[in-house]
């Protein structure tokens, strides 16, 4: 079968039309990178938000293991009114003389600066968080001393607080720090904010949990 060309038909692209579907193609290509940059982005934030969370509960919830059996009149300051406490001493019983309780040594819960970190505003050590803290357990306080470090990254103040004098984030307590206990009542209301850097900025968790005192 024979196939006659017409005369002034063309066969192939012309130099622009190569250009022109050059340009589309690097155009899709470009919008499928970025699409997929997005959408590595958007899982690794998920991903950073959720590691961030997990320390936050595993801190509370050792705090609140060490505060479950705390004598309710051994808290050292008591942490009722507006202010709670980033730091708090306490005892727990340790056995019964008659019927008075004995007490062991006292324990020690607080917020305290990060090494090489100062309260001056400033990112001192460096890892992108400015007057940031460690929350710390330290038992045997004024004795042998044992300190353990619970949870890094802690805020110097809770999500949402200003240091103002107000209750800025609407949880009962004023200028709170990262790491505050609030009692109310015979519960203790433990709140935690931790900072992680991230590419996209700074990610920041909150949580909030309670332990009913003992007599």
């Amino acid at each position: 079968m024979l196939v006659r060309v017409l005369p002034g038909a063309r066969a192939g692209f012309t130099l622009v039309e190569a250009a022109v579907s050059t340009a589309l193609l690097i155009l899709l290509i470009s919008s499928a990178v970025m699409a997929a940059r997005g959408g590595m982005g958007a899982f690794r934030a998920s991903q950073d938000t959720s590691e961030a969370e997990t320390r936050v509960r595993r801190a509370l919830d050792r705090v609140a293991f060490e505060l479950l059996d705390a004598g309710a009149s051994e808290l050292l300051p008591n942490p009722t009114g507006d202010f709670g406490t980033s730091d708090l001493q306490f005892r727990k019983p340790t056995g019964l003389n008659g019927t008075t309780p004995t007490w062991g040594p006292t324990m020690r819960i607080a917020f305290e600066r990060a090494p090489g970190e100062a309260d001056d505003d400033v990112d001192n050590d460096g890892n992108g968080l400015v007057d940031d803290g460690v929350l710390v357990l330290t038992r045997d306080v004024g004795g042998a001393e044992h300190k353990t470090v619970l949870c890094h990254n802690v805020t110097e103040l809770l999500e949402g607080e200003v240091a103002n004098g107000d209750d800025d984030n609407g949880n009962g307590v004023r200028d709170e720090a990262g790491f505050n206990v609030h009692r109310v009542g015979e519960v203790l209301f433990l709140r935690l904010s931790v900072a992680e850097p991230v590419e996209t900025g700074i990610v920041v968790r909150t949580l909030e949990t309670s332990v009913r005192l003992r007599n």
